[in-house]
């Protein structure tokens, strides 16, 4: 499972975003076609791949507005690696994306034959943002069980993303452009067999999603980051 990271903000700052809370449908998101691309670098700044993202399949419903996105992982060789179609929505200002869809394609068609029960909360990114403010930790949890119900914990994943917090405004220049965003610091903590923590710094803004992220070992190194390299809208 690759990165699944996103957030919440205040009235001044939803002008500048162009959200208001009966606008979620203005949102980038929201916009049938809208493409990006992420692109990897190592520590030493190789590039290491790229995340092309396609949004589509809106639908509104009694001021909520869903959409499907389609995200391609490919590799530095442009090979594609994994795929997934995954969900968001927007409903009274909130900004939700949904963890329990995001699982590849490739990685739930080895789950076939078995029981799959997935659970967790969805990552909220409020309108209603504050430099100095902590946001509402996110989850995802995988329990494998064989066929007749067999528990097969050396097959169970889970994501816990904690201590979200918001730590500065900040304009942030890429290749696809400049864009004003909101930098989040949180701890993500993967657990398979065994467990991998990281320290997640991103860059985010309402306008196109994650700009800019820094991945940093429990050590303090940097292991990778990614910044948006392409925008189509």
């Amino acid at each position: 499972m690759k990165n699944l990271k996103l957030l919440l903000f205040s009235a001044a700052a939803l002008v500048a975003f162009g959200f208001a809370p009966d606008g979620c449908d203005n949102l980038i998101f929201f916009k049938e076609g809208t493409k990006t691309t992420l692109s990897h670098y190592n520590d030493d700044g190789k590039p290491t791949g790229a995340t092309k993202t396609t949004y589509k399949n809106v639908s509104r419903s009694d001021g909520k507005v869903s959409v499907t996105a389609v995200t391609e992982n490919y590799d530095k060789k442009g090979k594609l690696s994994t795929s997934s179609d995954w969900a968001m929505h927007c409903e009274n200002g909130t900004l939700s994306i949904d963890l329990k869809s995001m699982m590849p394609q490739q990685q739930a068609d080895a789950y076939k034959d078995f029981e799959l029960q997935v659970e967790g909360m969805e990552k909220e990114f409020p309108s209603s943002l504050a430099v100095g403010s902590t946001l509402k930790d996110a989850n995802v949890k995988f329990t494998v069980n064989a066929k007749g119900g067999t528990p097969m914990p050396m097959m169970n994943m889970s994501l816990q993303i904690t201590n979200r917090k918001v730590e500065a405004k900040e304009n942030i220049a890429t290749p696809a452009g400049t864009f004003e965003c909101f930098r989040i610091s949180e701890d993500s903590e993967m657990k398979t067999i065994f467990k991998v923590r990281s320290k997640n710094i991103y860059w985010f803004s309402y306008e196109v999603g994650v700009v800019k992220l820094e991945v940093y070992k429990e050590n303090g190194k940097l292991m990778t980051k990614s910044e948006l390299t392409e925008l189509t809208k």
